[in-house]
């Protein structure tokens, strides 16, 4: 995720990935959501850069103060969850 993608003579970065759908945002602000192996079958498909480097979420939770930090990670906690279901 976070690539620079060429699909449908467009190009788009990979947002995100949810229930095997990429999310992808254009630089004109359009988005669009394919199903994972429509868009890597697709003619013209190509990844034509790098991913955006990620942060390490320990790293951003370490520099959080405590009131933050505790946000995050319940937030963190109920998103594991709710990817479980």
């Amino acid at each position: 995720m976070g690539a620079p993608v060429r699909f449908e003579a467009r190009t788009w970065q990979a947002s995100g990935l949810v229930d095997g759908r990429v999310h992808l945002a254009a630089d004109d602000r359009a988005t669009g959501c394919v199903l994972a192996a429509r868009l890597v079958a697709a003619d013209g498909f190509e990844v034509v850069g790098q991913a955006v480097p990620q942060i390490p979420a320990a790293t951003v939770c370490a520099a959080l103060r405590l009131p933050g930090r505790e946000r995050a990670m319940a937030w963190w906690d109920a998103q594991a969850q709710a990817e479980q279901w």
